[in-house]
C-alpha cells in the first residue's frame, strides 16, 4: 500500500524526475491502474502503437469522468479511427493566422504595466477565444466565462487517482459542481454550434458528434497550448527571443519543439491489453496498462538531451516514437498542427509588440494541472512596454 502511494506521489508531484530519471522500462503500482509497465524505451514504444492488441483510451477513467465517455481521446478500434478522420478533417478549418494574432495582441496589451502577472493565465484566455471563435465562430464573454468556470472545478490532480473524489454528493460538493458546469457549458456550445458559420470547425463535424467532441476540443485545444506557452516564456534566452522577434517561423517552430521536448505538458500515455502480450521480454496481461513516459523519451538516447538547442529540430525530423508530444502512431493528436501553428503565431506576436521579460529570480519548476504539467505559478513575468 506505501509503495502504490509513493508511486502515485511521485506520478502526481514529480512528472519529470518519474519517468526521466528512473530505469528506462520498469513496473510500478499505480493508484487506480494496478501494475503498471512503464517505459522510456524508444523501440518498445514504437512495437506498442503497431501491436493490435494494445489500445488507448480505456485507461482515462477520469478523463471520461469529467468530459464525457464518447469523445476521440477515450475512443478505441475503429470508432477511434473513424472520429478521428472527422475531427482531423473538421480541425483544418481552424482560425486564421490574423485572428490569432489580433486575439494575442488584444489579451497581451490588456496587461497592467510594471506588475507581476502569469504568463499562462494571460496565454490561456488568448488560446480560449483563440479555439472558441475557430470552433464555433465566436468567443463572447458568456462562452468565455462559463468555460472559465468549468476549468476552474479542477482544483486537484487527484481526481486523477482517486475515484472517491469523483461523486456528486449535490450542486455544493466540488464534483458536483463540475458536473453542473460542464452541463451549462455543453449547452451553450451546442446552441452556438447550431449557429456556427459553415467555415468554423463544429460546421465541419457531423452534428451527432457535437454533444461528445466540443468540449474535449475546446479544453484540450487550449490548455495545452496555454501550458506550453508558458514554457517556451520561461525558457527563453536572448538569442531566441531575437530570431522569434524577427519573424524567423522555422527557427520559432523549432524552438517551440524543442521547449516541447525538455518540458512536454502532457507527461504519459496509456495503452491497455486486451490479451496477453509479449513486448520485449515483458509481458502483459489482459487488463494490464502500458505506459509510454513520454519525459523519459525525451531525455534518453538525445545527443545533450538536457540543453536546450532548437537547432536540432532544423537539422532533422527525430524518430516519432522517441519525440512524442502529441501520442504516437494512430492517436497523434489531430490538433497537432493547429496548436503548433498557434504558438508560432502567439510567440511571434508578443515577442514583437511588447517587452514582456520573466519576473527576476524566477526559476520554471513543473507542476501538475490535472492532465497536463506547466511551469509553477504559470511563468510569472513583467510588461515593461
Amino acid at each position: 500500500m506505501m509503495l502504490r502511494l509513493w508511486h502515485g506521489f511521485q506520478l502526481l508531484f514529480r512528472p519529470y524526475p518519474y519517468f526521466r530519471d528512473a530505469r528506462i522500462t520498469w513496473r510500478a503500482p499505480i493508484p487506480g491502474l494496478g501494475s503498471v509497465l512503464i517505459s522510456a524505451e524508444a523501440g518498445l514504444v514504437a512495437e506498442a502503437a503497431r501491436h493490435p492488441d494494445l489500445v488507448g483510451g480505456r485507461a482515462h477513467r477520469a478523463m471520461r469522468a469529467s468530459l464525457g465517455d464518447d469523445h476521440l481521446i477515450v475512443m478505441s478500434g475503429p470508432e477511434h479511427r473513424l472520429r478521428s478522420r472527422q475531427v482531423r478533417r473538421a480541425l483544418q478549418a481552424f482560425t486564421s493566422d490574423g485572428e490569432m494574432a489580433e486575439i494575442t495582441r488584444q489579451e497581451f496589451a490588456g496587461v497592467p504595466l510594471r506588475r507581476p502577472f502569469s504568463l499562462q493565465q494571460i496565454a490561456h484566455r488568448a488560446s480560449l477565444r483563440i479555439i472558441l471563435r475557430g470552433l464555433v465562430g465566436r468567443d463572447d464573454a458568456e462562452l468565455i466565462g462559463l468555460s472559465q468556470a468549468f476549468q476552474s472545478s479542477f482544483s486537484s490532480p487527484l481526481v486523477l487517482f482517486v475515484e472517491g473524489l469523483r461523486r456528486d454528493w449535490g450542486p455544493w460538493s466540488p464534483w458536483g459542481r463540475l458536473l453542473r458546469r460542464r452541463a451549462r457549458l455543453n449547452q451553450a456550445l451546442l446552441q452556438a454550434a447550431r449557429c456556427a458559420p459553415p467555415d468554423s470547425i463544429a460546421a465541419r463535424l457531423p452534428p451527432e458528434t457535437w454533444g461528445y467532441e466540443l468540449l474535449p476540443q475546446l479544453m484540450f485545444g487550449h490548455e495545452t497550448t496555454a501550458a506550453t506557452f508558458a514554457w517556451c516564456f520561461a525558457m527563453l534566452y536572448p538569442q531566441a527571443r531575437q530570431r522569434i522577434a524577427n519573424g524567423d517561423e522555422a527557427f520559432t517552430l523549432a524552438y517551440v519543439q524543442e521547449c516541447m521536448r525538455l518540458s512536454p505538458p502532457v507527461a504519459q500515455l496509456t495503452r491497455v491489453a486486451t490479451r496477453e502480450v509479449r513486448l520485449g521480454g515483458h509481458c502483459l496481461r489482459p487488463g494490464e496498462v502500458l505506459m509510454p513516459a513520454i519525459p523519459g523519451l525525451h531525455h534518453h538516447g538525445w545527443i545533450h538531451s538536457d540543453r536546450l538547442e532548437p537547432e536540432r529540430f532544423l537539422q532533422e525530423t527525430p524518430d516519432p516514437h522517441r519525440y512524442c508530444p502529441f501520442g504516437v502512431g494512430e492517436r497523434i493528436c489531430p490538433g497537432k498542427p493547429m496548436a503548433l501553428r498557434q504558438l508560432v503565431m502567439m510567440l511571434q506576436t508578443v515577442l514583437q509588440n511588447f517587452d514582456i521579460q520573466p519576473l527576476p529570480g524566477y526559476r520554471p519548476r513543473p507542476v501538475r494541472q490535472l492532465f497536463l504539467v506547466a511551469p509553477a505559478q504559470g511563468a510569472p513575468a513583467v510588461r515593461r512596454a
